[in-house]
């Protein structure tokens, strides 16, 4: 089969509305027609069924009712820590769904990488664009099959003290065209126990995942702009859940820095099987204007706290 390029946002541009909708019918037979070999089942099954242990927290959901029935969905999520593949193994399974899991493979450890292969994610390097393509027609291979597809829009975890979310990246909405199917707006809430913490196991008190409306791409249209619109739904989505759970992220003077450095100290090098590495993943994050984007926040040397890296403590 004779490999097809996807084309940046640039090229789409000028593309008249036929040459679109013709491109994407292309992407879509390209994208049906890929071999891909199955995984075990019996391995999916046994994994997914210890990912409550591994979250050690009940799930709650609200706005299932959005999820459409007989047919497979997009689901463009936030990305807060490593429990999120599980989250979404645990939540799809009580859902009666079968679902894949877009992972950068390029950070993950042994362990990882072998769960969520048994898992069936479908695996990118996020510093090779030829593999970024590859990865998303191997996902839209799979969601044209039946399977639903979960993408953490973000590029890589939202670690900030404030902010609802990072800028969304056209993955989601290429998928959404390329397939015609709708993009399910996704909040994974992880509720997390007030003070000091000495374990990461111990961080959480429960998940709330919530379901917006379903949303369906124009494939005439800009994908940056929907995307922008889907990033904006989200950002509602989160902060409502702030206000409805008592959570105040208004501004930094409502963060109660101690707790919030324990928190993501825990969250970046306690996690079991995972290590966040802040310097690599910020690369990952999507900036508008072409500036750095501020992910995080530390005490710096006059022992303020400020937009910076906290390093792993040496032993």
């Amino acid at each position: 089969m004779e490999k097809i390029k996807l084309l940046n946002s640039s090229e789409l541009l000028k593309l008249n509305d036929f040459q679109k909708i013709k491109y994407y019918e292309i992407l879509r037979e390209y994208s049906q027609a890929l071999e891909i070999k199955k995984k075990s089942q019996i391995m999916k099954k046994a994994i997914i069924s210890l990912c409550p242990l591994l979250n050690g927290v009940s799930v709650e959901m609200k706005g299932s009712e959005n999820i459409p029935k007989n047919t497979s969905a997009i689901f463009i999520c936030n990305h807060s820590n490593s429990h999120d593949m599980f989250t979404a193994q645990q939540v799809f399974k009580l859902l009666g769904r079968d679902v894949t899991v877009l992972v950068g493979q390029d950070c993950l450890s042994y362990l990882s990488n072998t769960a969520f292969n048994f898992l069936d994610a479908t695996f990118i390097n996020r510093l090779d664009k030829a593999s970024a393509e590859l990865g998303t027609f191997e996902m839209a291979h799979k969601i044209l099959n039946g399977q639903d597809g979960v993408i953490f829009g973000e590029g890589t975890w939202n670690i900030h003290p404030i902010k609802p979310m990072h800028h969304l990246k056209i993955g989601a909405a290429k998928l959404g065209a390329i397939t015609s199917k709708v993009i399910i707006p996704t909040i994974f809430e992880y509720v997390e126990s007030p003070g000091i913490i000495t374990k990461e196991s111990n961080l959480y008190q429960k998940i709330i995942v919530t379901f917006g409306k379903p949303i369906r791409i124009n494939p005439q249209e800009e994908l940056i702009s929907q995307t922008l619109d889907i990033e904006s739904n989200m950002v509602q989505m989160r902060s409502r859940n702030w206000e409805l759970l008592n959570i105040s992220r208004k501004n930094l003077a409502s963060i109660n820095q101690e707790e919030y450095l324990n928190h993501t100290y825990l969250k970046k090098f306690a996690a079991f099987g995972f290590t966040y590495d802040s310097l690599y993943e910020s690369q990952f994050l999507l900036s508008l204007d072409g500036m750095p984007v501020e992910n995080e926040y530390h005490l710096d040397a006059h022992q303020e706290f400020v937009p910076g890296v906290t390093l792993k403590r040496k032993k």
